[in-house]
């Protein structure tokens, strides 16, 4: 059985003229290989999840993605972040810090979230051996935002390094996924009209 093309197919050309539609539309057919479902968006919405970052993607524009959403990325363990006293950061893209991490330490499992919050929980252990989470006030990682070139980021430009503290300074999730759309991404192809 061969389908009409539908393209040529004057009933339909004559309804969507009195829509008003000029395009054709788009479909993308779910397949949970490849597209996040109900649960894994509420996981990732709510605490995250552990994932190692062989199991994320990165985009073409180096920003991290599972699935059809983009995602940030953070080690989960306070006392990663105070023996090399740092101070919590998230990543958002593929940075030379996060390259780094992920070289030295492969089976390392990243705390990945779709969340936008100013506070993501950690893993405190204590001396005693007892685990708790407690919430972090996080920043963005200027690698990342160097790698991106986002809004002209450069941290090794010193005549711009006032510029780049104040992009730095007002960072925010919300605005960067304005730009990035977070979630859904499409990788398939879009029919163009003829």
């Amino acid at each position: 059985m061969e389908l009409l093309d539908f393209t040529k197919f004057e009933a339909f050309n004559d309804l969507r003229e009195k829509m008003g539609a000029k395009q054709l539309g788009y479909f993308e057919l779910f397949d949970p290989s490849i597209h996040l479902t109900g649960i894994e968006r509420s996981e990732l919405e709510k605490l995250g999840v552990l994932l190692k970052p062989a199991e994320l993607r990165v985009l073409p524009d180096k920003t991290l993605a599972l699935k059809n959403s983009r995602v940030l990325v953070y080690n989960p363990d306070e006392n990663w972040y105070r023996s090399r006293r740092q101070y919590p950061t998230y990543h958002v893209a593929m940075c030379a810090q996060l390259e780094e991490i992920t070289s030295e330490q492969p089976g390392q499992e990243l705390l990945v979230t779709t969340r936008l919050d100013d506070e993501y929980q950690l893993v405190k252990i204590r001396p005693s051996g007892e685990v708790s989470m407690v919430a972090h006030g996080f920043v963005v990682c200027k690698h990342c935002l160097h790698a991106l070139r986002y809004k002209d980021y450069d941290e090794f430009r010193n005549r711009r390094r006032g510029y780049s503290l104040q992009v730095l300074s007002n960072f925010s999730l919300k605005e960067f996924y304005r730009f990035y759309q977070q979630y859904p991404l499409s990788f398939g192809g879009r029919r163009e009209p003829e």
